[in-house]
């Protein structure tokens, strides 16, 4: 009996375990904003280490209806990798014709058939021990009480998104605030383990993106430089003292209060000395070589989609290592986060 294609979400997560099963990171269903606008959905997002000097990001588009517009779903992939300045795209549809396959190698689109999803079906590569993205939404809205308990969906879709457009030290900080909060909910007894994986599974891709770009540099020199990223942000040094200059000479201006623009200023360098970079620096500077990043990475996101999420002291050696230093930065007790 011929199989045929999975349908809806049940092909997207098929082919999200097909593609974690080949070495990718991939994140299902996110949230494209501009200007607080819902623009479009990614289908699915990989991420792969190529090597220690590259990265590639893809876009997936999946359609299988009974009439996929294939043809259309090509352009609109390729649109999409264009303005999110993507590494490629791929396009999964039911459509079988050669002509959709020939169109798509013409401008650089793989293009997955309705016979790879067919085959797919029964391949063992599209089933894994995990819960589905509406199990783990599920979860998260069963375990916190909306936007009065610190709208847990919401901050993962948010999470999320920074995979488009974040993957910088600016993401880094916002999701050390989002994964700072996690803990606390955690130590209150909250069931918060799977977004906190989720979260810091986020934050790892992020840092693996960012010191591809320092591999040549000795450990001193990558430990200043996270050191720096993760105290002043993609800016920098000079221009948060800029603005701190700026700000205080305004405040000295309209209030005409002596000393009021040096307390301001030093107010501002008293709080971004109290950010325990150094922590994560010196940790990661020396940790987090090879595919280190990478490969904790993928161990939490699999522990964040594990049909019963485990505490951290069940994660690999170096996922604990990685949860306990940020417990560490965050100033929780580690007794707590790795418990």
């Amino acid at each position: 009996m011929k199989s045929q294609p999975l349908k809806g979400s049940a092909a997207e997560e098929a082919l999200r375990n097909y593609f974690l099963s080949i070495g990718y990171y991939v994140a299902r269903g996110i949230k494209f904003t501009f200007h607080r606008f819902d623009v479009t959905d990614v289908d699915l997002w990989l991420y792969a280490r190529n090597s220690p000097l590259s990265r590639e990001r893809i876009c997936v588009d999946i359609k299988n209806k009974k009439t996929p517009q294939a043809l259309e779903r090509i352009f609109w992939a390729k649109g999409l990798q264009s303005v999110l300045g993507l590494d490629s795209c791929i396009v999964a549809t039911t459509d079988s014709r050669p002509d959709v396959r020939e169109f798509g190698l013409q401008h650089n689109v793989r293009v997955l058939d309705g016979k790879f999803l067919s085959r797919l079906t029964n391949s063992a590569r599209s089933h894994k021990e995990r819960i589905t993205e509406e199990d783990f939404l599920a979860d998260l809205e069963s375990g916190s009480l909306g936007r009065l308990s610190g709208d847990w969906r919401g901050r993962y879709e948010e999470s999320k998104s920074r995979l488009l457009h974040s993957l910088n030290f600016d993401g880094c900080n916002a999701w050390l605030e989002d994964i700072e909060y996690l803990l606390t909910q955690i130590a209150s007894g909250n069931r918060a383990w799977r977004l906190f994986y989720a979260s810091c599974s986020h934050f790892m891709i992020a840092m693996d993106f960012i010191l591809r770009e320092f591999i040549a540099e000795d450990q001193e020199q990558r430990r200043q430089i996270i050191e720096r990223g993760i105290r002043y942000g993609v800016s920098g040094q000079a221009f948060t003292e800029k603005v701190g200059r700026m700000a205080a000479a305004l405040v000295e201006g309209v209030a005409a209060q002596p000393g009021l623009a040096d307390t301001l200023q030093q107010e501002l360098q008293q709080q971004a000395s109290n950010v325990k970079a150094d922590l994560l620096a010196e940790f990661f500077a020396r940790n987090l070589t090879g595919s280190a990043a990478f490969d904790v990475a993928l161990a939490l996101e699999s522990a964040a989609f594990s049909p019963q999420a485990p505490t951290p002291s069940a994660l690999p050696s170096q996922a604990q290592a990685v949860v306990g230093v940020i417990a560490d930065f965050c100033g929780v007790d580690r007794k707590i986060a790795l418990a």
